[in-house]
């Protein structure tokens, strides 16, 4: 991982960099918001719509949570924003939080974004925020994004029965996770591994 010199943290990969989202970002962030692929809110389960008043508020209430830590993906070759990924839901006596994750256009789908942000997010929260679990949840017709999570070594852990109402039709989520000694077993202690983060 590699700091950079200005307020905001900047962490850094092969293909992509994550920056914290910040108010000097709205620009960019509601261009990539507003442009985000149908597939990707339905994978997300995004049902609200959201106008640029709407961002701004959301900014300004999350420079302020201590609950979460918010991170724009960045594509290296283009220097644009290709989606972001969150650290949330953090409860520190437990030491647990839980993660999400949108691409935003179907376009960047199968790059290896997605992969990369979450390494990098959870090398984060292990190691700057402390936490021992972190899980996430996803819908079991996303069979992309579990391949993926299992592969990063996310395992399931069961399922909320109709967890979710979305376009009027109940569906169930599957919650995963992953702890902080199996994190650090297959990225950290293991030298191959730790490219990503030079």
């Amino acid at each position: 991982m590699k700091f950079n010199t200005r307020n905001f943290l900047e962490l850094k990969g092969n293909l992509i960099y994550l920056k914290k989202l910040d108010k000097e970002y709205i620009g960019e962030y509601w261009e990539s918001f507003n442009n985000c692929s149908l597939e990707s809110n339905i994978f997300t389960g995004t049902q609200q719509v959201f106008n640029k008043s709407d961002i701004e508020r959301h900014l300004e209430n999350i420079s302020v949570d201590r609950s979460r830590v918010d991170f724009l993906i960045f594509a290296k070759e283009s220097n644009k924003i290709v989606g972001e990924v969150v650290i949330n839901d953090i409860y520190r006596n437990n030491r647990s939080a839980g993660i999400r994750i949108i691409i935003n256009r179907k376009e960047d789908f199968g790059k290896g974004y997605g992969s990369e942000a979450l390494i990098l997010a959870l090398n984060y929260g292990f190691g700057m925020l402390n936490l021992h679990r972190i899980e996430l949840e996803v819908f079991p017709f996303n069979q992309r994004a579990i391949h993926v999570y299992k592969k990063i070594g996310f395992k399931r852990e069961g399922i909320k029965r109709d967890g979710a109402f979305y376009y009027n039709k109940y569906y169930d989520i599957i919650v995963m996770s992953i702890l902080e000694e199996e994190f650090k077993e297959k990225y950290i202690d293991k030298s191959e591994s730790l490219e990503i983060f030079q």
